[in-house]
């Protein structure tokens, strides 16, 4: 049932875990007027603290994804191609101020896995995984986080084409290790990407 908010219950129940050892490699598209590359922010976001209050008492959430692709259209192109055939004219300066991080597991991560069925057998409703219901999805974020089994956040499916992100909760950014940061116009593999989406410079 659509709407669903977590259930008074909701710490009773077993959650279903995904555990990323050690060593594996995800990217982080940031905007680099900020100079740490594992920087994060309490602001509203899809599993962002959605309580009021001091900031110091409030969670906050670093977003990876499993590829520069990924980051790409998560946090540059998002949206904007709706309704559109033909390319897509960027601003050169979303390109060239921006950086990509590539950022390492130091560590076992432990994350509420909503992709696939898991959400289901978590009761978790489909308005969370599909970001419908941002206020929602923010609502369930809390319910894991405060979870008894302590996971370090959420792992889930793109809502633009099913990729794996990350949603890493502060408690837990102990356990990344940025690896390799450059601009987002330098970064390898870049130029697939824009091509991929039909995305030239303005």
């Amino acid at each position: 049932m659509p709407g669903v908010p977590p259930p008074p219950d909701f710490e009773q129940a077993e959650l279903e875990i995904e555990t990323i050892p050690p060593g594996r490699t995800f990217g982080r598209i940031y905007w680099g007027a900020y100079p740490d590359p594992l920087g994060y922010g309490k602001s509203p976001s899809r599993f962002s603290d959605p309580r009021r209050g001091v900031d110091a008492n409030r969670f906050g959430v670093l977003y990876l994804g499993d590829s520069l692709k990924m980051c790409f259209l998560e946090a540059v192109l998002r949206d904007q191609r709706e309704g559109l055939v033909d390319e897509f004219p960027i601003d050169e300066v979303e390109l060239t101020q921006g950086r990509y991080a590539e950022i390492a597991t130091t560590a076992d991560i432990r994350l509420a896995d909503l992709r696939n069925d898991n959400a289901v057998r978590m009761g978790v409703p489909t308005d969370v995984v599909r970001a419908q219901r941002q206020n929602l999805a923010r609502r369930w974020s809390v319910a894991f986080h405060e979870h008894p089994s302590q996971p370090d956040g959420i792992v889930y499916p793109s809502r633009l084409n099913g990729a794996t992100n990350l949603a890493v909760y502060d408690r837990a950014i102990r356990k990344l290790r940025p690896i390799r940061v450059t601009k987002l116009l330098g970064a390898p593999g870049l130029a697939r990407v824009l091509e991929d989406f039909k995305v030239g410079l303005a």
